[in-house]
């Protein structure tokens, strides 16, 4: 075998070599994430998890408010859901849900998130979506599943989402 053979064989083992290694530290990084967020979905799921609190709307009129067992996700959901009345009449529903399986109404119920960034529910980021004539920002914290629905336009449910609260 020549000189110049010897190194491109070299070259290459040493290559793969390096690839495989590279491919396992990625694989067991991969694995530990998965592992660690598994494990705090199992805690969650066993009650350790408990809400932070209730969505609140302190600058609307409180009309109603229910407790609904629902089940999204394949998980039962505790929902509780307050309607409130805004001066112009407008009505919003601030949800607080658990456990975090209660997200998945977004697709459950046809709602279509929009890639507009920068809204806020209650000093947490929030998802804004959309469905006919429906508005809802939603937002998690830990186990716990926050969102605000209202026939509202966007800079008035932005607003919203701003003002709200958990108590």
């Amino acid at each position: 075998m020549s000189a110049k053979k010897r190194k491109k064989w070299i070259f290459s083992a040493v290559s793969l070599l390096v690839g495989a290694a590279c491919a396992l530290v990625l694989g067991a990084v991969f694995y530990g994430a998965m592992a660690y967020q598994l494990a705090g979905g199992e805690a969650a799921q066993t009650g350790a998890a408990q809400a932070e609190g209730t969505l609140a709307l302190g600058d609307a009129q409180p009309v109603s408010e229910q407790t609904l067992e629902e089940r999204h996700g394949g998980q039962d959901c505790t929902v509780l859901v307050r309607l409130y009345e805004m001066e112009d009449g407008t009505q919003a529903e601030a949800i607080t849900a658990q456990p975090a399986a209660y997200i998945e109404r977004l697709s459950e119920e046809k709602w279509t998130a929009q890639l507009i960034t920068g809204f806020v529910l209650a000093g947490m980021d929030a998802v804004y979506a959309v469905r006919g004539e429906e508005a809802m920002l939603c937002a998690r914290e830990g186990n716990t599943v926050y969102a605000l629905l209202s026939q509202a336009d966007e800079q008035t449910l932005y607003a919203l989402g701003a003002s709200a609260t958990v108590e």
